[in-house]
């Protein structure tokens, strides 16, 4: 089943440049070095994700030439939900409008996945973070585009928090739809001690297990497997040191689940509506190498300085500790004299 609506453009267009939009010249704009010796400098993209996500596809730009199309193992991309709102940092600078309705929206990311697709190596994963607003039309679309039988999860992830008093249930849930390219993607289960988020049917099956004293220590030592329902995340305003000021910022800890499961140390991980950094930020704590991109300077300056200063943020494995290393070589890159660029 597909989506209709107005001004959907086939997919052979979309790659034709039908669009009006063209891949672009990449240019350095600065370099973060930190080690002489390494292979690969992770990327940071100021400008607009169609056009960035066209010239990896064209993979033409000596910069990037075979080296990102094919290789990322995962794409994570948290982008705007259609809330009609425009957000603002906590300084009241301009972090993002989120204006487009209906077949608009669809239509805006819809065009950007079908080339996430292309870019994905074969055994590679995407997440797409949304919600009530438009969560059920995407599921959709990327049935469309990734095949029914490639999709995998839909993530709900429950917090919770103060709402106003309104007609209907607190809305305290996101979806986070899970997808890969192909049959053969790379899993790596995760496990969460029972002590948090344990179901009743956890309780029980560990009730039924109990006679077995080997099996009950091995299921308690290792924990419980992670399910689509997660509700031992809290949301980012829990995570009070993480905090930099970006409005619509996700908790680390989400994004470590996310990473350690659908990658390995060394594998190339990407954001194209990377915000605050977090992916970013992660993948770089688990050793992982990333790409991102955004077209809002709030979002760059945030998610650069927050790179710089990642010895000075906390370890996933212990909290309570600082993560005490500097970030690998990073660069951040521009569109050179185009004129689409925002």
């Amino acid at each position: 089943m597909d989506l209709v609506y107005n001004n959907k453009i086939l997919k052979e267009d979309l790659f034709a440049n039908k669009d009006g939009i063209f891949p672009v010249s990449l240019q350095i704009e600065k370099t973060f070095n930190n080690d002489s010796d390494v292979s690969w400098e992770d990327i940071l993209v100021f400008g607009d994700n169609l056009q960035f996500l066209k010239t990896i596809y064209e993979n033409k730009d000596f910069l990037i030439k075979d080296k990102i199309k094919d290789k990322v193992k995962l794409i994570y991309i948290d982008p705007p939900f259609g809330t009609k709102n425009n957000f603002k940092g906590s300084d009241g600078q301009k972090a993002y409008i989120d204006k487009l309705q209906g077949a608009e929206f669809i239509e805006f990311l819809r065009r950007r996945l079908i080339l996430a697709k292309e870019i994905l190596s074969d055994d590679g994963s995407i997440f797409v973070h949304l919600d009530y607003r438009k969560g059920h039309y995407i599921k959709v679309l990327m049935d469309e585009i990734f095949g029914e039988k490639n999709f995998r999860n839909e993530i709900v992830w429950c917090y919770t928090g103060p709402g106003k008093v309104m007609k209907y249930f607190p809305r305290k849930h996101d979806y986070i739809l899970f997808y890969t390219k192909t049959k053969n993607n790379l899993f790596n289960l995760q496990y969460i001690s029972y002590k948090h988020g344990l179901s009743n049917t956890g309780i029980m099956f560990k009730n039924k297990e109990r006679k077995n004293k080997e099996l009950l220590k091995e299921l308690e030592n290792k924990g419980k497997k992670v399910e689509d329902w997660w509700i031992d995340i809290w949301a980012t305003e829990k995570y009070r040191s993480e905090l930099i000021g970006y409005p619509t910022q996700k908790p680390e800890k989400l994004l470590e689940r996310i990473i350690k499961v659908s990658t390995n140390k060394g594998d190339l991980v990407m954001d194209f509506f990377c915000g605050s950094g977090t992916t970013l930020t992660v993948a770089e704590k688990l050793g992982r190498c990333w790409v991102g991109c955004d077209n809002g300077e709030l979002a760059i300056n945030i998610t650069q300085k927050r790179l710089q200063e990642i010895d000075k943020s906390k370890d996933l494995e212990n909290p309570k500790k600082k993560y005490n290393k500097q970030a690998k070589n990073f660069i951040i890159m521009k569109y050179l004299n185009d004129k689409n660029n925002v």
